[in-house]
């Protein structure tokens, strides 16, 4: 019975210096006491990058990596991955036996969005600096509308597209008025209300309108009841 638990008493105290010895390497590892059994020799990177330059990337990691492959904070790599302007998202993953697999989704602009921002196809906005020069819709609007004003643009544009029209800009001021400019330069003037319908009126009334006087707009005042007020470039 005694030789049971000698051991017993034996195995437990084998396992708990393994343990000891396991724990103290990885503080040893960890500390950079040691040298790392598989060290970090690579870093690769894939997905959407036509935004992103890797020096930029590796930059953005330099505080994040430390010691080995096993030690590697994939976490805190994923994070300062995240906090670039241009990625919506990433994944990092180790691959054996020395390298990390960093994939990045980013931000696809669809407009630009007041003073230094771009918006994402689903209203979402984003830093980069310097704005890059783009040829994109200007959506401005008060704070928390950009969700309102993408989908304002978006039917706007709808109805516009039957009338051969561009929408270049659109704006919701603090009263809640919207104002678009089209890609000539010509402003239409939506008001507050029934915007839909007095856009709808107005397409139609263009396209009734004989080809030879389809000329560019200066200004189409639409927030009349039942008509609206049409100025062209070359009266100006």
């Amino acid at each position: 019975m005694r030789s049971f638990f000698s051991q017993r008493a034996a195995l437990w105290l084998l396992l708990g210096g393994l343990v000891a010895l396991g724990a103290g390497a990885l503080q040893a590892l960890d500390r950079g006491w040691v040298e790392p059994l598989l060290p970090l020799e690579r870093i690769g990177f894939d997905g959407e990058l036509a935004r992103l330059q890797e020096p930029e990337l590796r930059a953005a990691l330099s505080d994040s990596l430390g010691g080995g492959l096993l030690t590697a904070d994939v976490e805190a790599i994923r994070e300062a991955v995240e906090s670039l302007p241009w990625v919506t998202a990433a994944t990092v993953r180790r691959v054996w036996p020395d390298a990390l697999r960093v994939s990045v989704d980013a931000h696809q602009a669809v407009a630009i969005w007041g003073e230094g921002a771009l918006m994402n196809a689903d209203a979402g906005l984003f830093r980069p600096s310097p704005l890059p020069d783009l040829v994109l819709p200007e959506l401005a609007g008060p704070p928390g509308s950009a969700v309102r004003v993408l989908e304002r643009y978006r039917a706007v544009q709808e109805q516009l597209d039957g009338i051969g029209l561009e929408a270049s800009a659109l704006t919701l001021n603090e009263r809640r008025a919207w104002t678009l400019t089209l890609a000539g330069g010509g402003v239409v003037r939506l008001g507050r209300n029934a915007v839909d319908a007095r856009l709808a009126r107005f397409v139609a009334a263009w396209q009734r309108l004989p080809e030879t006087d389809q000329r560019e707009p200066a200004v189409a005042d639409l927030r009349y009841p039942d008509g609206f007020a049409l100025r062209w470039r070359d009266e100006e």
